[in-house]
């Protein structure tokens, strides 16, 4: 299990921050997302650290949103945590980067995290597709499902995907669907993840089960068996959600 987009890799987790509808035709990216694997023993002081980090004005004034999770199920890793950080646009990544260069307050928030946590991993990737309806997910601490995969033949996978995606069993699914791909991912393998959030871990759990026994799962199993690899299957809940203006 090599991939960890918990962006979860969930990422996923991604929640409803940019994309607002499904828009596969257009080819551009809906938004950008850099995750990133953490170990900790103290979730408390990591969480109070972001949350007096996104209050100053420099922490305010970073266009993107910040989300903090806690792992469930995490494959080959030892992370406890992730964080995701997710643009609207690589406009809104070049503004972070430079409101945080030489800044004092993030400088001490970057010596308190490292006092408190062990980095394991990180990678950057872009989501691709979203399906995102009003309702879909309401709860503070959604939990979500990630589907690390390694596409070997896209002339083959992407129609088998593309009926999937169309299917009742993904638009249908009480919750919100995200289609991603790797752009960087250092030793993690993977060229894509699916992303399936929910209310809760028991909604979720109950909803994948019922999905993944639909006649549309069975037939795109059958269409992309052989162009595409299962690389993880992932899961994590949302502990705190920052979002600036971006």
């Amino acid at each position: 299990m090599k991939i960890l987009v918990r962006m979860s890799l969930a990422m996923i987790a991604l929640g409803t921050m940019f994309a607002v509808a499904d828009d596969h035709a257009d080819s551009r990216p809906l938004f950008y997302g850099q995750s990133i694997g953490i170990v900790t023993s103290d979730a408390p002081a990591v969480l109070a650290a972001m949350n007096k980090w996104r209050s100053t004005d420099a922490g305010k004034a970073t266009p993107n949103t910040v989300v903090l999770l806690q792992n469930i199920v995490n494959g080959d890793y030892q992370s406890t945590h992730g964080v995701n950080i997710f643009y609207a646009d690589g406009a809104a990544m070049d503004t972070s980067a430079k409101v945080l260069q030489g800044n004092k307050d993030w400088s001490e928030f970057q010596r308190t995290l490292s006092s408190l946590v062990d980095f394991e991993w990180e990678n950057t990737y872009a989501i691709l597709r979203a399906k995102v309806n009003e309702g879909d997910v309401s709860s503070p601490n959604p939990a979500s499902i990630v589907y690390g995969i390694t596409v070997t033949d896209a002339n083959v996978f992407m129609p088998a995907f593309n009926k999937l995606w169309n299917s009742e069993a993904i638009q249908n699914f009480p919750g919100t669907v995200y289609l991603g791909t790797s752009i960087a991912s250092g030793t993690m393998a993977g060229t894509h993840f699916v992303t399936f959030v929910a209310d809760s871990r028991g909604k979720l759990t109950e909803a994948i089960i019922e999905m993944q026994s639909s006649d549309e799962i069975a037939a795109y199993m059958e269409s992309a068996s052989e162009s595409r690899k299962l690389e993880a299957t992932n899961m994590f809940f949302e502990l705190k959600r920052w979002s600036n203006g971006g």
